[in-house]
C-alpha cells in the first residue's frame, strides 16, 4: 500500500479537509455527470490518499476538475499503469477526454493568442450568470457556473496579452464567487463553497483587482464565523477594508459584516460600534463608484443587517421598526432578502406575543422560499419555528410547520 503523496499534497496546499473534497466532488456532480449527488465520502477520499483505495470513474475526472490539475499532478496515472496494461489504455482514454482542454494546455504550458471578442463574450456569459442568480434556482444555476468557471479559468492562464489576461482573471474570480455564493447562501454547502472563494482570491490578486479581492474576502469571511471562529472572520475582514480604501460602498458592506461577526460572539459593544460605523461609510458613496459585480449590498440591506444584529444581540424592540423598514425599501426582485427580512420581523413578533401574525409573515417567507430555494432563508424560518415551540398546539404554528416542511422537502 503506497501512499498518494501527490493528491494529499493538493488538499493540504489548499487547507482543505478530507469532507472539503467529498464536498467539493459532490457539488461537481450535477454539472459534468448530471447526478445531484456522488455519496462521496471524506473516508473514501482518505483511502484515496493513503493508497488503500485507488479511485475509480468517475473520481478521477472530477478530482482533475476540483484540484484544477492533470491526472499525472494528482498522482493518478501512475496509478492507473501500475494496475496493468489494459486497464491503463481504457482509463487513461476515459480521464483524458473527461478533462477540459484548458487543463490539457495547462499541463503542456502552450500559451494562446485570444481575442478581444472571446473575452468579452466570457465577461457577458459571467454577467448574465449574475443576473439569473436573483430569478433562477440554485440548483438549476451552480452546475453551469462551476463549469463555466472552469472554463474562463483556462482561458486565462493560457492568455500572453497582459491586459486580456487581467481581464480573464477578473471574470474567473467573479464566476469562481458566485459559485461560492450558490453553494454557502443557496444550497447550504460551506464545505463546498470554500473551493470556490480559493480560487476567486487567487484570480482576484492575478487581476490586481483590490475591491474583487476585498469583496472575496468578506464572502470567505461567513465560513468561519458561521462555525465559531470570530477571529479568524474578523482577520479577513480587516483585510477586505483595507483593500476597500478607495471603494466605500463596499467598505461598508466589510463593516457591517464585521458588526455581524461580532453580534454571533455576543460583543454588543464592538457589534454596535462597527454597524454605526458602516451607517458612515455608506453615506460617503458617491454615483458610480461600486462595479457592477457588486450588486447585493446598498441601504436596505443595511437595514436588514441591522436588524438581524439586533435580534442576535436579543434587543428585539430596537429590530421591530429597522425590519419593517428594511423590507419596505426592498426592491422588488429581491426576493431572497425580502423571504429572510420576514423571517426576522417575524422572530420580533414571537418576542412581543404577536402569535399569529409571527406565523402570518413567516408563511409568506416560505410562499417566497418556494420559488427562489434559497437555504439561507429557510434556516431563518426554522430558527423562528424553533422560537414557536411553547405554542405548538396553536393552529397557525401548525399551519407554518407544515408549510416549512413542504418546502423542506422539495428542495432537491
Amino acid at each position: 500500500m503506497v501512499p498518494n503523496e501527490r493528491l494529499r499534497r493538493h488538499r493540504l496546499e489548499r487547507g482543505w479537509t478530507l469532507q472539503d473534497v467529498a464536498d467539493g466532488l459532490d457539488a461537481l456532480a450535477p454539472s459534468v455527470l448530471g447526478k445531484p449527488h456522488l455519496g462521496v465520502t471524506a473516508a473514501m477520499v482518505g483511502d484515496w490518499e493513503r493508497g488503500k483505495h485507488r479511485p475509480r470513474p468517475p473520481y478521477p475526472r472530477l478530482l482533475c476538475l476540483l484540484y484544477h490539475a492533470s491526472t499525472e499532478e494528482l498522482g493518478l496515472y501512475d496509478r492507473i499503469s501500475a494496475a496493468g496494461s489494459a486497464l491503463r489504455a481504457a482509463t487513461v482514454i476515459q480521464v483524458a477526454s473527461a478533462v477540459p482542454d484548458s487543463f490539457n494546455a495547462e499541463r503542456s504550458g502552450r500559451p494562446r493568442h485570444i481575442s478581444e471578442a472571446t473575452v468579452c463574450n466570457l465577461e457577458q456569459v459571467t454577467a448574465a450568470y449574475r443576473r439569473m442568480y436573483h430569478t433562477e434556482a440554485a440548483q438549476d444555476l451552480i452546475g453551469n457556473v462551476v463549469q463555466h468557471a472552469h472554463t474562463t479559468r483556462g482561458f486565462w492562464l493560457r492568455t500572453e496579452d497582459p491586459v486580456l489576461r487581467r481581464r480573464l482573471a477578473a471574470t474567473t474570480s467573479e464566476t469562481a464567487m458566485l459559485a461560492g455564493r450558490l453553494s454557502f447562501f443557496d444550497l447550504g454547502r460551506a464545505s463546498a463553497a470554500g473551493p470556490y472563494y480559493s480560487l476567486a482570491l487567487e484570480a482576484a490578486q492575478a487581476a490586481q483587482d483590490k475591491a474583487l479581492e476585498a469583496v472575496v474576502l468578506g464572502n470567505q469571511s461567513f465560513i468561519p464565523r458561521d462555525i465559531g471562529d470570530t477571529s479568524e472572520a474578523l482577520g479577513l475582514l480587516h483585510r477586505a477594508r483595507e483593500l476597500a480604501t478607495d471603494t466605500p460602498t463596499i467598505r461598508s458592506w466589510a463593516t457591517a459584516l464585521e458588526a455581524m461577526a461580532h453580534a454571533w460572539a455576543h460583543q454588543p459593544d464592538a457589534s454596535l460600534a462597527a454597524v454605526e460605523q458602516a451607517e458612515r461609510v455608506l453615506g460617503e458613496t458617491h454615483p458610480d463608484e461600486c462595479p457592477p459585480w457588486f450588486n447585493y449590498y446598498d441601504h436596505p440591506r443595511l437595514l436588514g443587517f441591522r436588524g438581524l444584529i439586533h435580534l442576535r444581540l436579543d434587543q428585539p424592540q430596537a429590530a421591530h421598526f429597522i425590519l419593517e423598514e428594511a423590507i419596505a425599501a426592498l426592491s422588488p426582485d429581491a426576493g431572497k432578502q425580502r423571504a429572510c427580512y420576514l423571517a426576522d420581523r417575524a422572530t420580533v413578533y414571537v418576542d412581543e406575543g404577536e402569535i399569529d401574525e409571527a406565523c402570518k409573515l413567516g408563511i409568506e417567507a416560505l410562499t417566497i422560499l418556494q420559488e427562489v430555494d434559497y437555504a439561507t432563508g429557510i434556516q431563518r424560518v426554522r430558527d423562528l419555528w424553533a422560537k414557536l415551540k411553547p405554542h405548538r398546539n396553536r393552529a397557525t404554528v401548525a399551519d407554518l410547520t407544515e408549510q416549512l416542511l413542504i418546502v423542506s422537502s422539495h428542495r432537491r
